[in-house]
């Protein structure tokens, strides 16, 4: 009795794995390997079921037999050629993922061109829109006579003009930070070691800066990564970390760009960079990596400072 309960059980788990089978078959795009392996699924649960009819029809046992062993040698063979060609499967599920990532790449390239020529739009209209009215109103005030005024007049004159000033100042400051001609006209190393000097005169942090590049130039897209990249560490000291030293190497090694980074700040637990604050940064600068072959690296806990490794092959 226990034997026919196994049996019917048996027949059920495997008519129901047969039915999965076929069901998935439109998924796999009718691969033949998948389809003799969902026929083999049948068969075993085929065989299941001729086992059972000599516990209700003794007679047939013999003849039952034979079909059962022919069964068996099929179901064989339709499994060991399935497994056998199921290798075509795995290989239209990596140029699936190959194409999806490239998609990827692509989208992420799309959006960081678009991002950046928006960035240099609105820095030109900064400068050459906004500019000249600042630079208007200067003149006019310049052209204001301070014989004619007071002592608070010309307190409040000389006021002005230092405002004024600290807006031109402010207008090429920003406009300079949303698209930095020097990127674009000097490269990667130039426009690093520019943004590092303002931030060495605030006094805030001591960074080293190292690299062995030149006049070298890596494509727009490469370049314009790395840089968001450094900034977006330096910022991330200044703001975070507590820290004095900051220490930047920036090489081209054979095919790669290497940029390796650490402070001597506080740190933090590794899991704060998946949430949605404190990682947020460094979540944008995985993904516009991501568009360019590269990737980067983290070590960091608390009191022990923080460092990243970031890797680009170049094509």
């Amino acid at each position: 009795m226990y034997t026919i309960i196994a049996l019917v059980i048996s027949i059920t788990l495997q008519l129901i794995a047969a039915i999965v089978a076929i069901s998935l078959t439109k998924i796999t795009r009718y691969n033949i390997s998948w389809v003799m392996i969902s026929i083999a699924l049948i068969f075993l649960a085929i065989r299941r079921i001729i086992e059972l009819i000599p516990f209700l029809y003794n007679k047939f046992y013999e003849d039952i037999l034979i079909i059962d062993q022919w069964i068996g040698i099929i179901t064989s063979v339709l499994i060991a050629v399935g497994i056998l060609l199921v290798k075509k499967i795995f290989n239209q599920i990596k140029e699936a993922d190959r194409i999806r990532k490239h998609s990827e790449k692509r989208i992420l390239n799309a959006i960081i061109k678009t991002e950046e020529r928006e960035r240099l739009r609105f820095a030109k209209d900064l400068h050459d829109g906004l500019g000249p009215i600042m630079s208007t109103i200067k003149m006019s005030v310049s052209a204001l006579s301070a014989k004619d005024l007071d002592t608070h007049g010309k307190a409040v004159l000389a006021n002005l003009m230092d405002v004024i000033n600290q807006g031109v100042d402010e207008i090429k400051e920003i406009s300079n930070n949303l698209s930095p001609h020097i990127l674009n006209d000097f490269g990667l190393s130039s426009a690093i070691s520019g943004f590092i000097s303002k931030i060495s005169k605030t006094g805030a942090l001591t960074i080293q800066f190292t690299t062995n590049l030149k006049d070298e130039r890596f494509g727009s897209t490469v370049e314009c990564v790395l840089y968001r990249a450094a900034c977006e560490l330096i910022n991330n000291t200044l703001k975070h970390a507590k820290a004095s030293n900051v220490n930047l190497v920036l090489n081209h090694v054979d095919n790669l760009l290497l940029m390796s980074y650490s402070d001597d700040g506080i740190g933090f637990e590794y899991e704060d960079l998946h949430s949605e604050t404190s990682g947020m940064g460094y979540c944008n600068i995985r993904s516009r990596l991501g568009s360019s072959n590269g990737h980067m690296d983290i070590d960091t806990a608390i009191g022990k400072g923080f460092k990243a490794n970031i890797y680009i092959k170049l094509n």
